[in-house]
């Protein structure tokens, strides 16, 4: 366990002077100069170098007429040599100092007349950190109203890292769930790289401190190591907000995009982006889907849209994205081997639209309760999902009426006077709930003739 003795600044200054004068007889000299100090501005702290049994160290206060005082001295001794990295000195921790007002360290061994004392200048009382959230910057730090451009910055449960230059600062990692990072003036270590001469550069005035009392005070050299780093002050990066509803209208086929968001496709080609839209536009997956220059066309993707960032005052980055899957209309697929065009249909006989899995649609026709004409061609759902029907004389598109859906097990009776002479097309039926798209059109008779009775049979 450590043992640190704290004594009375009188007393001491009071041995220094007597040890001073019994120096000489030991034969080595345990003074401390300023090349015995190392200044660690990331770990607030001075490592002390010093060859002899203790060293002292304290907290001066200086006043307005340069008068220095140590009320208490921390004294250092071998064990706290072994304690350290470097078994040749002590650490002094800084970290409980104040770092908004000058700070004064001085330390000294028995064999010193008079301390050596370091100054650590003053930093800002006030900063003020400006960030535009849509172009995820801090757009200015100010340290009692100087512009900064050096500083470092770390979020709650890390350490300090190392410097940054404001302008190559990019906060837009932290903006999609959004974060808390604490900002600060990097310290300023002057004692860095020096050597020689140099450490005269250092000196900063000088402090009178009294050795005896009532004696007369000695005018000792300050030398100004640095500052610590400044006060921390927090910065707070709003959390990216949710992307914009996206109507996606899975039977028609299309997706709504409204005014002022902007959107992008990512097909295996790549990401198709696109400005912002001045307002609302309803977009078929087809159109999105479509061909890009020699790339052919994609069969699905995904459109992400999302809210523009604010670009006034300090701003907001632009929304997160909205995707949805999107793909193009699939044309049912006939079994050819099981499927017989509705043309085929007579009075005597029903045929079926088939795929691979089996029957999708039945088609036949009603007659009259006395069996002599044709009032009625049927259509009946006989798979799991739901299927429409479209009567004309082309391809509907896709805002077209007259679109009719036909549930599972369910027929549906078209009057003869509607379909006489029409087409007949077929597909699979979009699904919101299970986020289906509607197929592609299928021919499934062409030009209808009713068939008659009499010539039946």
């Amino acid at each position: 366990m450590k043992i640190k003795r704290v004594l009375q600044g009188t007393v001491l200054t009071a041995f220094a002077s007597i040890a001073w004068y019994c120096a000489g007889s030991a034969g080595v000299s345990a003074a401390v100069s300023i090349q015995d100090i190392t200044f660690d501005v990331d770990s607030n702290s001075l490592d002390v170098r010093f060859d002899g049994p203790e060293l002292m160290a304290g907290v001066a206060k200086v006043d307005s007429n340069k008068k220095a005082k140590v009320a208490t001295w921390d004294v250092y001794d071998e064990s706290d040599k072994e304690r350290s990295a470097n078994k040749d000195s002590i650490k002094i921790d800084l970290s409980k100092l104040n770092v908004i007002k000058d700070n004064y360290i001085a330390v000294m061994t028995n064999d010193m007349e008079q301390p050596l004392y370091l100054k650590l200048a003053k930093t800002a009382k006030r900063n003020v950190v400006t960030f535009y959230a849509h172009t995820a910057k801090i757009n200015q730090f100010k340290a009692d109203g100087t512009d900064i451009q050096e500083i470092e910055y770390r979020r709650l449960t890390d350490s300090w890292g190392e410097r940054y230059n404001i302008s190559e600062l990019d906060f837009s990692g932290y903006q999609y769930q959004g974060a808390t990072l604490y900002v600060r003036v990097p310290g300023v270590n002057k004692l860095k790289d020096i050597s020689g001469s140099a450490y005269e550069d250092l000196k900063d005035g000088t402090v009178d401190i009294n050795t005896v009392k009532g004696a007369a005070a000695i005018n000792v050299s300050v030398y100004n190591i640095g500052s610590l780093p400044g006060k921390e002050i927090k910065l707070n990066i709003a959390k990216q907000a949710n992307g914009p509803a996206v109507p996606a209208d899975y039977k028609k086929a299309t997706v709504t995009i409204n005014k002022n968001l902007e959107f992008r496709v990512i097909k295996e080609s790549g990401i198709v982006s696109h400005a912002a839209i001045g307002s609302k536009e309803i977009k078929s997956v087809e159109e999105l889907l479509g061909k890009d220059g020699s790339v052919p066309e994609a069969l699905s993707g995904i459109i992400e849209v999302r809210r523009c960032a604010v670009t006034t005052g300090r701003g907001k980055c632009a929304s997160k994205w909205t995707r949805v899957k999107i793909e193009k209309p699939k044309e049912l697929l006939l079994d050819s081997s099981k499927t017989e065009n509705i043309n085929a249909a007579t009075v005597e006989k029903t045929v079926n639209i088939s795929t691979t899995a089996g029957a999708v649609i039945e088609a036949g026709y009603k007659l009259n309760s006395k069996k002599t004409a044709v009032t009625h061609l049927f259509l009946t759902n006989k798979s799991e999902d739901i299927y429409e029907y479209f009567i004309g004389s082309s391809i509907p598109e896709t805002n077209t009426s007259g679109v009719k859906s036909i549930a599972k097990g369910k027929t549906v009776s078209i009057k003869q006077d509607d379909v006489n002479g029409k087409n007949i097309y077929i597909r699979l039926a979009g699904d919101k709930k299970v986020k289906r798209w509607a197929g592609a059109w299928k021919e499934v008779g062409t030009k209808i003739t009713i068939p008659s009775v009499t010539a039946s049979k």
